[in-house]
């Protein structure tokens, strides 16, 4: 699997969520839960699961065999919520 970013976005995102596209390429290679994001320029999922003891979302698109990331913050209330549900409390504690 190949990943790709935006390198000006990739250091944006460091800037305001103190998280990095390298480190957010372990959460899809993981067991994510994956749900539809809202776009209407293209495609994109959400991949939710744990990083460095939190639960991140990273928003990527799939351009062929290549994974696109986008953006990647602490996922959001409900995202945990949801993938506490899924895992069965696998996952870090919100």
């Amino acid at each position: 699997m190949n990943f790709e970013w935006d390198e000006e976005k990739r250091r944006a995102t460091i800037r305001k969520h103190r998280i990095d596209f390298s480190d957010a390429v372990e959460v899809i290679l993981g067991e994510p839960m994956i749900l539809p994001a809202r776009s209407d320029i293209e495609d994109r999922f959400i991949a939710v699961g744990p990083l460095a003891g939190k639960l991140v979302a990273v928003v990527f698109t799939m351009r062929g065999d290549t994974v696109r990331l986008i953006t990647v913050r602490r996922a959001r209330y409900d995202e945990q919520k949801r993938y506490q549900t899924v895992h069965a409390g696998t996952g870090p504690r919100a």
